[in-house]
């Protein structure tokens, strides 16, 4: 895997991405349950014409995976073409000394988004989920900690993760699947989506600022942008403090994806029952 890796990046970007848009378009002609749950995620959500969308979020998927081989481990690529916008932000979250979750849905290129953080900033702690094969994990790994990000299994026990934010560290977190017991939703494009609360816990148990942060992506420039910091209402009783602040994080996901649908992962089923 590693020499594949290494030989497709030398490639020419335009080489990379004609490869990958004809992989996913076979993909996307072959496997025609994953298409159907790809089009009906558009359908309830956007509407319109979701046949053409639902293609188009494929083609999206895979010139970001040709951008991510090409310029993920490239920093000198990165500190020429990103910035950060809302740099301040994520500065006042950290003065509070309680750690900072930062968050974000597979919406853009959410990988790039931590890399280029690290590279222009600093590096923070991220939680990922292990993918199934061992050799493309492993090189997933390296490729991801080679920014200088550490990355964690969210495998892990969650006393784990609650010691690091007390130290005051930085936790980056894709939250947009489906996770926990399935006891737990959201309003999710007008329908209710099980979703994990752990970000809204920690925000409500431990204080810890929830920033939203996207890559926004023009041309050959790209910004990362940070969001104002989302904050548990202690106000309110525990379980409706908590919920506030998933509701408020999914609205912010929702307002991203309404301006751009084709660059988030609608393959995943997002509203299974």
């Amino acid at each position: 895997m590693r020499f594949i890796y290494r030989f497709l990046r030398l490639w020419p970007l335009c080489c990379l991405k004609a490869l990958f848009r004809a992989v996913v378009v076979l993909v996307y002609f072959i496997l025609s349950k994953r298409r159907r749950i790809t089009q009906n995620n558009i359908r309830f959500a956007i509407g319109g014409d979701y046949k053409r969308l639902a293609l188009k979020s494929y083609l999206y998927f895979a010139d970001m995976v040709a951008f991510n081989v090409k310029y993920l481990q490239n920093r000198d690529f990165i500190k020429k073409h990103f910035t950060v916008e809302g740099y301040e932000n994520y500065l006042k979250a950290k003065s509070l000394k309680r750690g900072v979750i930062f968050t974000t849905a597979h919406f853009g290129n959410w990988e790039m988004l931590v890399c280029a953080f690290a590279v222009l900033k600093e590096p923070i702690n991220i939680m990922v989920r292990p993918i199934d094969n061992k050799s493309v994990d492993e090189l997933v790994e390296s490729i991801r900690s080679s920014c200088g990000n550490r990355v964690l299994s969210s495998r892990m026990s969650a006393f784990e993760f609650i010691r690091m934010l007390k130290r005051g560290e930085v936790l980056g977190i894709l939250i947009d699947q489906a996770g926990g017991d399935g006891s737990f939703k959201v309003n999710f494009f007008g329908r209710k989506a099980k979703v994990s609360e752990s970000v809204g816990v920690f925000a409500c148990k431990l204080g810890v600022p929830v920033l939203p942060a996207y890559l926004k992506e023009d041309g050959n420039s790209f910004t990362i942008v940070i969001e104002e910091a989302i904050l548990c209402d202690t106000d309110k009783p525990k379980r409706e403090a908590i919920q506030g602040v998933m509701d408020r994080v999914y609205e912010r996901f929702e307002d991203w994806i309404k301006k751009q649908p084709h660059k988030y992962f609608w393959m995943h089923n997002r509203w299974k029952e």
